[in-house]
């Protein structure tokens, strides 16, 4: 895998789409990623499917795009097959607790996709079992995944958003709001026993239309090689 990079996207809540999504698909664009994953909070309402599908079909043009639903995408009443067949028309890989493998010249990526943690929608039984040489990604929206993930799951790092990183920080005050499924995790990298998360603050909000001292966050992953320790 050493030599490749994705960028993580999350929280996008795009029901209008406005001259930042085009510096956004810029951006992204200018790191050269090898594929892009989105881990849901996709839309608010309905009436955003056709701006959002806008945003991520300019983003599919940059390379292939990943995505998984969160609690927004079901609050929003949007079904999940209408998700699921304007994603297989824009060429969008939507996962909705499947899995799909991808072979590189330096070993294989499994890409696993669950639904909401938040809500109880993930299945883990999309995971599949170890392999040599495969690199296992588990997309999912909410940062109780890492509870729910059990030793025996073979996932080399999960990536989620949900938590917005607090979206409003105010210095000297402990961050005071966050959605349920986060359990305390605010941004950034967790452990828990052999399995690695990492938290985007995301791209959009909640409740109200503003972050404080809390930047949106586009996130870049990119594989090395791994150094030899001497004996």
């Amino acid at each position: 895998m050493a030599g490749h990079r994705a960028v993580h996207l999350t929280d996008l809540h795009l029901d209008i789409y406005y001259p930042r999504h085009d510096r956004i698909v810029d951006t992204v664009r200018a790191l050269q990623p090898d594929w892009i994953f989105i881990t849901g909070d996709l839309l608010n309402v309905p009436e955003g499917l056709p701006h959002l599908f806008r945003f991520l079909a300019r983003l599919r043009e940059t390379a292939p795009v990943f995505v998984t639903l969160g609690n927004h995408d079901h609050y929003s009443g949007v079904p999940v097959t209408d998700y699921a067949e304007l994603a297989d028309r824009h060429k969008i890989t939507l996962l909705v607790n499947q899995s799909v493998f991808v072979s590189t010249a330096k070993g294989e990526l499994a890409i696993v996709g669950v639904d909401d943690p938040s809500l109880h929608r993930a299945d883990l039984h999309c995971v599949p079992p170890q392999a040599d040489h495969r690199f296992t990604l588990l997309l999912a929206h909410a940062p109780n995944i890492l509870d729910q993930v059990k030793a025996h799951h073979a996932i080399d790092l999960i990536l989620c958003g949900h938590s917005h990183g607090g979206q409003w920080q105010v210095p000297g005050i402990p961050t005071f709001w966050l959605p349920p499924g986060c359990n305390g995790r605010v941004a950034g990298r967790y452990e828990s026993g052999e399995h690695t998360l990492y938290i985007n603050r995301g791209l959009g909000w909640s409740f109200l239309p503003f972050r404080l001292n809390c930047l949106p966050e586009i996130a870049l992953i990119e594989w090395i090689e791994e150094r030899s320790q001497a004996a």
